[in-house]
């Protein structure tokens, strides 16, 4: 499977060397101005820096991550694969969202306790009858009471 053009656009972009749009139409068949843009609305820093008759793209990723969300008429809000994966919440999981004096909204997943851990590791086998159970503990209250 070929990788898309606008992603070889993004990696020629981000590198430090940035990359014209000769470049770019080499690599991926056609103008990327589409590319910046986008790249501009995701919070990328874009510059352009004049080389004699070309000009030269570059794309420096944000300090934060951050994008966009729109709200559905019901409310609803969709949040990214990759920020859902790093807050490690899965489909009908939950989130919070809290709010400081500055009007400044942060979204994190609900520490886990220990209780959400039943189960994960299921039944152990069993690798002694009732019967040797019961004469090791015999065996140990005999133990027990000789030393004593």
């Amino acid at each position: 499977m070929t990788e898309p053009g606008s992603k070889i656009a993004e990696r020629l972009l981000a590198r430090p060397s940035g990359a014209t749009m000769d470049e770019l139409i080499a690599a991926t068949g056609g103008p990327q101005y589409n590319v910046l843009r986008r790249l501009a609305a995701r919070g990328y820093r874009v510059r352009k820096v004049r080389e004699g008759r070309v000009t030269r793209y570059f794309a420096e990723p944000p300090a934060h991550r951050s994008v966009t969300l729109s709200v559905s008429p019901k409310g609803q809000v969709t949040i990214p694969k990759d920020f859902r994966e790093k807050l490690g919440v899965a489909r009908g999981g939950e989130l919070r969202l809290s709010f400081e004096e500055q009007g400044r909204a942060y979204v994190d997943a609900p520490r886990k306790s220990v209780r959400d851990l039943f189960g994960a590791l299921g039944k152990p086998k069993r690798h002694l009858t009732l019967e040797q159970i019961e004469q090791g503990i015999v065996a140990a209250a005999i133990g027990r009471a000789t030393r004593r």
